[in-house]
């Protein structure tokens, strides 16, 4: 399974601690018990856990380094869709060795695909001020 698969697992995570108002390890601890219906393979669910638990840890300085770089836009402002998108991806900007461009093309490519024509353009733009 991709790391894509991976991170779009992931997205949907943290997509649903937003729109929920869940603590992001209570969602994590509930899709991983549900292990048999995940359709990752242990590298998959190594990276989703890895991800969502750095995402927990660092959660305020996260949110700090957004509210830096979004000028004209509170993070709480913002949808849903791009706050699950914006945390991940500044996440793996700020703590992993993952090339920016494929961060940032992962998470536009997330973008288009779970967000309204605007949302792609917002995280590309707000994304770019990190590099």
């Amino acid at each position: 399974m991709s790391r894509r698969l991976a991170r779009e697992e992931l997205f949907k995570m943290v997509f649903e601690s937003e729109i929920s108002g869940k603590d992001l390890s209570i969602i994590l601890d509930s899709y991983l018990e549900r292990e048999n219906e995940i359709e990752l393979n242990e590298k998959g669910k190594e990276f989703l856990t890895e991800y969502a638990k750095g995402i927990i840890e660092n959660k305020e300085n996260i949110l700090a380094k957004l509210d830096e770089k979004m000028e004209g836009w509170s993070f709480e402002r913002v949808g849903n869709v791009e706050k699950a998108l914006l945390k991940i991806s500044v996440y793996e900007i700020l703590y992993k060795d993952t090339p920016k461009e494929i961060v940032i093309n992962e998470a536009v490519e997330l973008a288009k695909k779970y967000g309204d024509t605007k949302t792609y353009e917002f995280v590309n733009g707000v994304l770019a001020r990190f590099v």
